[in-house]
């Protein structure tokens, strides 16, 4: 039997910290997009290649008006950003590198993307510090998630517990 994918308004936003950059990569439903009826030129429900290479760069600025990230309290830009289709899927991804190192900063990621996509859209954020991963949920009554430096001892900590 066949399994289909949801279509719940549901993002997936994964953030890494790496040693000078920041990596996100939001999974989302292309369809949420207020105006995908315009995007989706073939009418089949999916972003497929052709019409990302003729709306890409339109759409990810348009989710990238929506998705901020900042560093101990200052917005950064992204150094590069592209949307991807995900060929075994419905899904579209966003993903974006931020040159900034953030390994032992404050992160916080704020989301507007209910403006753009359905008023009931959630996005569900993964963020690996450190090897140790957060999670949060932004949505239509919580927009914005901080995700503290993981302290060494805190480390630690896990590990031991994990020997023990």
């Amino acid at each position: 039997m066949p399994v289909l994918a949801h279509t719940l308004p549901i993002s997936y936003l994964f953030i890494v910290t790496g040693e000078d950059y920041v990596h996100l990569q939001l999974t989302f439903n292309p369809f949420e997009l207020a105006n995908f009826s315009e995007v989706d030129t073939n009418k089949n429900g999916r972003l497929d290649p052709p019409e990302i290479n003729a709306q890409g760069d339109k759409i990810t600025h348009l989710l990238l008006e929506n998705l901020t990230l900042s560093v101990d309290g200052k917005k950064v830009s992204p150094e590069t950003a592209g949307l991807v289709a995900d060929p075994s899927s419905h899904h579209a991804m966003l993903r974006v590198h931020y040159r900034v190192k953030a390994r032992r900063a404050t992160i916080t990621v704020e989301s507007n993307l209910q403006k753009v996509m359905s008023s009931s859209h959630v996005t569900q954020v993964n963020c690996l510090r450190g090897g140790e991963p957060m999670f949060a949920q932004l949505d239509s009554q919580s927009h914005k998630a901080t995700f503290q430096p993981v302290a060494p001892e805190q480390k630690a900590a896990k590990r031991s517990n994990f020997t023990n």
